[in-house]
């Protein structure tokens, strides 16, 4: 799986990156406009994209509904990740703003890896992209 992550601290990009990039191929970016300029050059999507929102702050949820309404990334899964843990009609709202799944930083890199499970399980069969299967903690 092709996963681009960013974050502009650069100690969880690597973190991610050291986590991940076992079984998947990742990405790190500091910024969404340099993930976007390089998704824009890649001859194939990523997979999936993980970036941050802050539900004070518009311009993470802004950048969802951007990357939703690209047609090279209509396969893409959009997971984003709150600075703080999320009540639940939080996550609902972030959902209905382009998520695919919501999680909290504190527990990102645990909650990322059950995700990349069960998307890889048989019973999900694909890496389709599961609308309706935003991640509650």
């Amino acid at each position: 799986m092709t996963i681009v992550f960013v974050n502009q601290d650069k100690i969880l990009r690597e973190s991610f990156l050291e986590t991940f990039q076992q079984t998947n191929k990742v990405y790190c970016f500091n910024e969404m406009f340099e993930a976007y300029k390089w998704m824009k050059k890649s001859l194939v999507p990523p997979n999936m994209i993980v970036t941050e929102v802050d539900l004070v702050d518009p311009s993470g949820l802004q950048s969802l509904k951007f990357l939703e309404t690209k047609s090279k990334l209509k396969d893409t899964l959009l997971i984003a990740f709150t600075p703080e843990n999320i009540e639940r009609d939080q996550i609902s709202y972030v959902v209905s703003e382009g998520a695919d799944a919501v999680f909290s930083k504190p527990t990102l890199l645990s909650d990322m890896s059950s995700y990349l499970k069960f998307l890889e399980s048989p019973r999900t069969g694909s890496i389709a992209k599961p609308k309706m299967q935003a991640h509650k903690k």
